[in-house]
């Protein structure tokens, strides 16, 4: 009997062996490479509590436009970018204000970025994030206009020894010659006229009036490009140039130039006026915005207001103080515009908006950014642990939302791809959004094989609280065979050119993003057709459907009373997020050995090495990362 009992217990170890290797060798077929002999291996890295592998972050903006422009019929628009356009800084993000003139929301960045530029109408600003200047308790605070003045043009010298802030670009939609109010902007034409003081009277007739109360302005050709200046040789001058403009109440008028320095600039001082004027040719308000000392670059400012009751013109004025001798201020293209144009009548000016002729659509907006993709990189053998380099299934995403002009979400495009796949479990796809998944109106560009999904009329999955989007159940049947297990994991392996997939959801009710979360949402994979089993993002929650019984089992160590999912016991994760399309490692590599700078990124908490996965010098181990064969 002892003999037999052994024989069993042998018997017994032997089969439950060799199901575990079956299970593995069906998953991925592959054992971990050793780490360089630097470096620990991922099970051994030192993981702080809390660290969910995130390379983004959500950061709170509230922008603040100024009191002299009147939002209580009018939407506008501004625009968040990665830096300044002018120098390849990519489009992330639009919007328009409230009736106070105020944008508070959400945005979302790559954790690296430490600053990001805002246009709108009356400027733009490039704003620290990890700095304090221009970050408040709460998330960044942008405020256009705090440096806007009310008193008239003065003849004092002012007393402020600060050089301004203002806004240092303007966000033009449209040409100069297309869509400017003033005359002779660009100082071309040498047909100037003189006033005594810049409240003299003059008439709308697109033609420039020097002052000469103190010394007068002059046309100046500066190798072929004509502009007007200060007096350079004088010493002691103030006066300006003025234009009149027709207008009427509640016109929005904007008034942008370029403006520079020529030698000291110690002791100049220039400012951009609106002034509405009366029929009885009286001063209504004085709008403007200075700008002390300027810079020898040329530097564009900008003054925005709505024009008050009694309005019947608008005199454009510069005033300069030019106190130093052989300096001056030069000015250059000069762009007045107004009054709004909204044809769909939903307070976004026809230039600024992106759909102007459909009042339920205004805005288009992209992550991670107009032209960048993202990646998903994901290991399947959860609840057990693989071999992490990461690429048993790739899937990159482009998203484009449509926002409406009260920036509520209508509809996003989704284009995706599986880019490779490192295993053998037939996995699925999907994500799930915040919101009632009735008040989606449709669901396309998705797609199932297998039979395995149940889905409400409208597309969305059935069973759930909120909206679960299968996006594909099969990743073997959104790319073509490789004749091997593996797609585009190993490079003595033929590579498989991947397809590019549209995701389209409408929604019966515009929604707010508060409710929907920001994109990519809460991606997640299916394990091989077992509906109850996903496979999402560190600190993700599960959907409705997710089997919760598995959650604490082999090496998960999921325990959602503190709020942690999918992460082992020392908190490392079985999937990951980046804001670019990621060069993963080849089959067997764990990302360890690709990426130098990961496990410290990992054991500091992501405060060290943020950008961990760029191409930079020291940053990658060329010969671990997957590259297509023939490059």
């Amino acid at each position: 009997m002892k003999t037999i009992y052994f024989m069993k217990t042998k018997l017994f170890f032997l089969i439950g062996w060799l199901m575990i290797s079956a299970l593995a060798f069906q998953s991925c077929n592959k054992m971990p490479a050793p780490a360089p002999n630097n470096k620990p291996s991922m099970e051994k890295l030192n993981i702080p509590d809390g660290f969910t592998f995130k390379t983004t972050r959500l950061e709170n903006v509230t922008i603040n436009m100024p009191t002299s422009v009147s939002f209580s019929d009018m939407r506008s628009r501004f625009n968040i970018y990665t830096d300044d356009p002018a120098k390849g800084g990519k489009f992330i993000t639009a919007g328009g204000f409230n009736q106070q003139g105020q944008f508070t929301g959400e945005i979302r960045i790559p954790t690296d970025m430490d600053s990001i530029y805002v246009q709108s109408i009356v400027g733009s600003k490039k704003v620290g994030i990890n700095s304090t200047v221009g970050a408040k308790e709460g998330g960044l605070i942008i405020d256009f206009g705090d440096n806007y003045g009310s008193a008239p043009p003065d003849t004092i010298e002012p007393t402020s020894t600060k050089s301004s802030l203002a806004n240092n670009s303007t966000l033009h939609y449209k040409s100069m010659e297309t869509n400017n109010l003033i005359g002779n902007g660009d100082f071309e034409s040498n047909d100037f006229g003189t006033i005594h003081y810049w409240s003299s009277s003059h008439p709308v007739d697109g033609k420039w009036y020097f002052t000469q109360t103190l010394g007068q302005m002059e046309q100046y050709n500066d190798g072929g490009n004509h502009e007007i200046r200060t007096p350079y040789t004088s010493g002691f001058y103030y006066g300006g140039a003025s234009q009149m403009i027709a207008a009427k109440p509640g016109d929005l008028i904007t008034f942008s130039a370029d403006i520079k320095s020529t030698g000291n600039k110690n002791r100049l001082y220039t400012w951009l006026y609106l002034i509405p004027v009366n029929a009885n040719n009286h001063a209504l308000a004085f709008y403007n915005v200075g700008y002390f000392f300027p810079s020898q670059n040329w530097t564009t400012k900008t003054i925005a207001a709505t024009m008050p009751q009694g309005t019947v013109k608008v005199n454009v004025l510069f005033w300069s103080w030019d106190l130093e001798k052989n300096s001056s201020i030069n000015v250059d293209n000069v762009v007045v515009t107004g009054p709004v144009k909204d044809a769909d009548g939903d307070g976004v000016n026809d230039e600024l908006d992106d759909y102007p002729n459909d009042a339920t659509r205004a805005f288009n907006v992209y992550y991670p950014n107009k032209t960048d993709w993202g990646t998903l990189a994901y290991e399947d053998l959860w609840p057990g642990t693989g071999d992490y380099d990461f690429n048993d299934l790739i899937v990159d995403y482009h998203y484009k939302s449509v926002l409406n002009a009260s920036n509520k979400l209508v509809e996003f495009f989704t284009d995706y791809s599986v880019r490779a796949v490192g295993a053998s479990l037939e996995n699925g796809f999907g994500m799930m959004l915040g919101g009632d998944p009735a008040n989606v109106a449709s669901v396309s560009g998705t797609h199932y094989t297998e039979g395995y999904l149940k889905l409400n009329a409208n597309g969305t999955e059935q069973g759930q609280s909120k909206t679960v989007i299968m996006l594909f159940d099969n990743a073997f049947s959104m790319i073509g065979s490789s004749g091997s297990q593996f797609i585009n994991t190993k490079e003595d392996v033929p590579y498989v050119d991947p397809d590019t997939n549209t995701l389209h959801v409408v929604y019966q009710s515009p929604v707010s993003t508060d409710v929907t979360g920001s994109a990519p949402y809460n991606p997640f994979l299916v394990v091989n057709k077992n509906r109850g089993k996903e496979v999402h993002l560190a600190g993700q929650k599960p959907t409705d459907l997710m089997d919760q019984s598995i959650f604490g089992t082999w090496s998960d160590d999921t325990d959602p009373a503190i709020g942690k999912y999918y992460q082992t016991s020392n908190n490392l994760p079985w999937a990951i997020d980046l804001p670019v399309s990621f060069a993963y490692p080849v089959e067997q590599v764990e990302i360890l050995s690709a990426y130098n700078h990961f496990d410290e990124w990992a054991e500091s908490a992501g405060s060290q090495y943020p950008d961990w996965y760029e191409d930079k010098a020291g940053y990658r181990v060329g010969s671990n990362i997957y590259t297509k064969p023939g490059k």
